[in-house]
């Protein structure tokens, strides 16, 4: 099974982690509830790390773009430390669980998403690093 190629119109990384980063501080009066900005936040942070990811696998291996999602994910202890890729996984697994609403479950926290925001911008510059 292969994913379909990703939209050309996706903002760049940097621009979504900034835009999570407004969602777990905002500086207006918004109404939204920190439930539904931390599951915000949590997607665009999720959808940084598949960018990145993409990227990554594009100027690697072009042919890895074709892979599931976790294919890739799997393959990346290959080109980066098993640690990093160990990370990768645990991070990006903990985001999908974020993103998904379900009348049961209770939303993330900030904290949690804070934390994770973290994570992912060391994660994406340990990505660039190693794509150098």
């Amino acid at each position: 099974m292969t994913t379909p190629p990703r939209s050309p119109r996706v903002l760049p990384t940097n621009e979504l982690l900034s835009a999570a980063d407004q969602l777990l501080n905002p500086s207006d009066g918004t109404t939204l509830s920190p439930g539904v900005r931390a599951r915000a936040a949590a997607t665009l942070l999720r959808l940084s790390l598949d960018e990145t990811l993409d990227a990554f696998w594009r100027s690697v291996s072009p042919r890895m773009t074709r892979s599931t999602g976790r294919t890739r994910m799997l393959c990346l202890q290959w080109y980066v430390s098993p640690s990093v890729a160990r990370q990768w996984y645990t991070v990006w697994s903990g985001l999908s669980a974020a993103c998904h609403y379900h009348t049961y479950d209770l939303p993330p926290t900030p904290a949690e998403v804070r934390a994770w925001h973290q994570d992912v911008s060391e994660l994406l510059r340990i990505l660039a690093a190693a794509r150098a």
